[in-house]
Parts: structure tokens; C-alpha cells; sequence
């Protein structure tokens, strides 16, 4: 996901999934299984204190942000990297109205760990407008709603003594804007309101969690 030889072997960790059996068809009558993955792995939500070091855990979440009313924006800007603005979203179509779950439809491919990622993020003056307009989440395609590679290793940003960092990810969690990351087929609802649901695991004091998210159309809609 975040491309780069180096980088794919480094985040490797984050994209594996560990499955123990307890009991199985061999020794018993049951099959029990233990799982390990990390809690930002595949579609997932971040929950505030991914990015906000007093910012609330898993169990703080409110569920119903992650459901209801939701517009698809259809963002396409080409196969690489761009800062959605402010202005892309008020002009984005359908509009944004306030208390929708946005998902951003941009043609995402994911890379392999022999390319550099290139993808579309959010800029801080546009998390500063979803805030304003009162959007409950904001769901993207890429792994990371801000710019992976250019977090990591340009801004590092995950570097204790680097001030500010994760900024649109930090004023969206502030403001209980959750983020949804890792979503697909968004190509099916691009340019349309849909409803929606992105729900976790209730598992206390993780930063996000793996949702299986789905969106719906009501019929007479």
C-alpha cells in the first residue's frame, strides 16, 4: 500500500492476519479459532486517538456517525496524487449536506511494494469545510485519508518531535469526524445518496477497528 521495496517489507506487519485454532475437526466436535490483525488493516475506521493523544478510544465511538444518510462524491482527478480542497467538495456533486457521511469516490488503485503510492488525501482547509458543514464521517478508497508516502517518509509526521502532524486527520477526529479508510467499489454509488453503515468490532481501548462497510439505495430513492 505504501509502495517502495523498503516500505512494503516495513508495513508488511499491518497487512497480515494471524489465525491460532483452540479446537478443530481433528480433536473435537467444534471449531474455535483465535485471530490477531491490526486494528487499521483493510477497510477500517480510525477512531480519535489514532491522531489525538487525549482524543477517545474504540469504545468512545458513536455508532450512529457511521450510519445514515450518505453522498458519494465522484473526485476522479487521474492516476495520482492530489489534494482535495475545500472547493472540490462544495462543488462536489450531489451537494453536501450537513450530517452526511461523505465517501469519495477517486479511482484509487492500490500498488504493489515494488511502486510508490500515489493517491488523492485530504488537505487541512478541506477537513477545516467537512467540520463546518457538520459531516458525521468521511470514507475514502486509499489506506490513509491523508498522503501515506508523504506522511511517512517526507513530512514524517509519525516522528515524535515533528510538531503537528496528521493535520486533516487530527481536525476531523477533533470534531468526532470519524474517518473511514480502505473502502471499494465505491465506482457503484459514485454521484449518488445512498445509505450507509461502517460499523466495528466492540473491542475497548483499540484506535480504530476493521467494519465491513455497505451502502444501500431505498427503493423509491
Amino acid at each position: 500500500m505504501l509502495g517502495d521495496s523498503v516500505a512494503g517489507d516495513e508495513w508488511a506487519k499491518y497487512r497480515s492476519v494471524q489465525i491460532g485454532y483452540d479446537q478443530d475437526w481433528e480433536t473435537s466436535n467444534s471449531l474455535v479459532c483465535h485471530f490477531s490483525v491490526s486494528d487499521h488493516v483493510g477497510t477500517h475506521i480510525d477512531a480519535p486517538a489514532h491522531c489525538l493523544e487525549s482524543g477517545g478510544r474504540l469504545e468512545s465511538v458513536d455508532i450512529s456517525r457511521l450510519m445514515g444518510e450518505a453522498v458519494c462524491l465522484d473526485l476522479r482527478r487521474g492516476d495520482g496524487d492530489y489534494g482535495y480542497t475545500a472547493r472540490d467538495f462544495s462543488e462536489g456533486q450531489p451537494g453536501i449536506e450537513p450530517e452526511d457521511i461523505v465517501l469519495i469516490y477517486s479511482g484509487y488503485r492500490d500498488r504493489s511494494a515494488a511502486e510508490r503510492i500515489r493517491q488523492t488525501f485530504v488537505t487541512p482547509d478541506a477537513a477545516e469545510w467537512l467540520v463546518e458543514r457538520r459531516v458525521r464521517a468521511v470514507g475514502c478508497e486509499p489506506g490513509g485519508l491523508e498522503h501515506c508516502w508523504d506522511g511517512l517518509y517526507v513530512e514524517r509526521w509519525d516522528d515524535k518531535a515533528t510538531p503537528n502532524p496528521w493535520p486533516a486527520h487530527r481536525i476531523l477526529l477533533a470534531a468526532d469526524v470519524y474517518i473511514i479508510e480502505g473502502l471499494t467499489n465505491l465506482d457503484r454509488i459514485a454521484g449518488k445518496r445512498v445509505r450507509f453503515a461502517a460499523l466495528p468490532l466492540p473491542i475497548p481501548g483499540l484506535s480504530g477497528s476493521p467494519v465491513r462497510a455497505v451502502a444501500w439505495i431505498e427503493r423509491g430513492v
